[in-house]
């Protein structure tokens, strides 16, 4: 891994470690931790120090002093603020936070800085902001959003959603209502909806890499969030401006902001073609390549879930 450096010496003492895949940079200032719960040690030397908590994905800060030379490793929710010395004190911080539009550009000031970082993978997300009044700097730090194991965090427009894509290793797959329970019982939890394009075609990704390329049947399918109101079961109440189209349907997933990602696979929705409201559940159906659409299915008949 190659970091460039570049040291300014006006106002703040600031330091930029630029990586092609990071999207960080450790700001360099004289201080020193003032309130925190916990730190790890290394002995490493200071350019050493800073490297490693750029590199590692949980370090906001580090601490070193001149005359007792050890590398302080402070993570998110570990440190809530520090003070600024002068140049004279023998101690320093480096504190991670995001990158502004120009990477190889520091600013020797705070204002100039985004003073903000965060922490993401697939699966959990945190954040934190910086805030400076006069030498005291202020860390506050969002909630930990993790999700379970092989399941992926969405960032949503009304908040974070974790998604999973669980294979019944049953031939016969599963009926809606014991895939909604199944959820209930081992994750405390609903079937999901899809919010946005990605988060489908995050399932047609997943899908086809355990089931392609030797399908048993032409398209898989998966239940989604979405039951039909009690309002729209029979077709005399179908004109009805509240059984029209996907309004036809409850939709409990709490964080969904649009229904633009369900799409109808073609001749669907066809569950009043029998002047009988049953097929009240809905699912989404998976192809070779790509997603073939949504579906209102009978609740007994057996699919993989969402």
């Amino acid at each position: 891994m190659t970091l460039a450096y570049t040291l300014v010496f006006t106002g703040l003492s600031l330091i930029s470690l630029v990586h092609s895949e990071n999207l960080n940079k450790m700001v360099l200032i004289h201080g020193e931790p003032r309130t925190f719960t916990n730190y790890s040690m290394s002995s490493l030397n200071w350019n050493s120090c800073m490297s490693y908590c750029y590199q590692m994905l949980t370090c906001i800060a580090v601490h070193y002093y001149d005359q007792n030379p050890e590398c302080q490793i402070f993570e998110i929710g570990k440190i809530n603020d520090l003070k600024q010395l002068d140049a004279y004190s023998g101690k320093i911080m480096a504190v991670k936070v995001l990158m502004l539009s120009d990477p190889t550009q520091c600013s020797s000031t705070s204002d100039g800085n985004s003073m903000r970082g965060e922490i993401s993978t697939e699966s959990s997300y945190q954040n934190y902001n910086i805030t400076v009044d006069q030498d005291i700097w202020t860390i506050s730090a969002s909630p930990l959003y993790t999700c379970p194991d092989s399941f992926k965090l969405f960032h949503r427009v009304l908040g974070m959603w974790c998604m999973g894509v669980i294979l019944k290793q049953n031939p016969n797959g599963i009926n809606q209502i014991d895939s909604t329970q199944l959820c209930a019982d081992k994750y405390n939890a609903i079937l999901s909806g899809f919010d946005s394009t990605p988060e489908k075609r995050w399932v047609v990704d997943l899908a086809n890499t355990v089931i392609y390329p030797n399908p048993p049947y032409k398209f898989n399918a998966y239940w989604v969030n979405g039951i039909r109101k009690d309002i729209c079961r029979y077709s005399n109440q179908t004109q009805n401006p509240e059984c029209q189209d996907k309004n036809a349907f409850d939709i409990t997933d709490p964080t969904m902001s649009t229904l633009n990602a369900y799409v109808w696979a073609p001749y669907q929705p066809d569950g009043m073609q029998n002047n009988l409201g049953t097929s009240n559940c809905l699912l989404f159906r998976v192809g070779p390549q790509d997603g073939a659409g949504v579906d209102d299915r009978p609740y007994v008949d057996f699919f993989q879930k969402l």
